[in-house]
């Protein structure tokens, strides 16, 4: 960096109290190394979340990781991982890290582009968004109530029932 500092007028003499870094993440090669629900292929009992997965963003993070504790949860009761619909943010997620061509894999962040597209293409934008929001919201309640998750009327709060 001090090289192509100096290369610029004005700075050839210039004091640096210090020089800058490229934020890097380390990561697995998750479409090569991890199950559709984020575990070892070669252990199922071994689950991974947050950045080392690929994903990128705090919320990102912090929902697989609370997916991978239910997983873990239903792995060791003998009940199969869950990984939720394509059609909503989380599912589309896990289906990136599960599908991405692993010769090119890269961290991703959550993002209209990942969910599956609609029946019917949209042209407006905030229409479009609209109407995935809407649909990811009607598969993730139809998720839950396959769990048992029931939803409060009132409140809209959910709890196990």
């Amino acid at each position: 960096q001090q090289r192509v500092f100096r290369m610029i007028p004005g700075l050839e003499r210039a004091e640096f109290l210090r020089y800058g870094s490229v934020h890097r993440n380390s990561y697995i090669n998750a479409p090569r190394a991890l199950t559709a629900h984020l575990a070892a292929q070669d252990d199922p009992q071994l689950l991974f979340a947050g950045q080392i997965t690929g994903v990128e963003g705090y919320t990102e993070s912090a929902a697989t990781g609370i997916l991978a504790g239910i997983n873990l949860a239903r792995l060791l009761a003998g009940e199969p991982p869950l990984v939720p619909p394509a059609t909503t943010m989380l599912g589309a997620l896990y289906r990136y890290l599960h599908a991405a061509d692993p010769e090119h894999f890269q961290p991703m962040n959550a993002n209209f582009g990942l969910l599956e597209p609609l029946e019917t293409p949209v042209r407006d934008k905030a229409r479009k968004r609209e109407l995935l929001v809407e649909r990811a919201l009607a598969e993730m309640d139809r998720f839950a109530e396959r769990l048992g998750i029931a939803k409060n009327a009132e409140s809209g709060v959910r709890s196990a029932e």
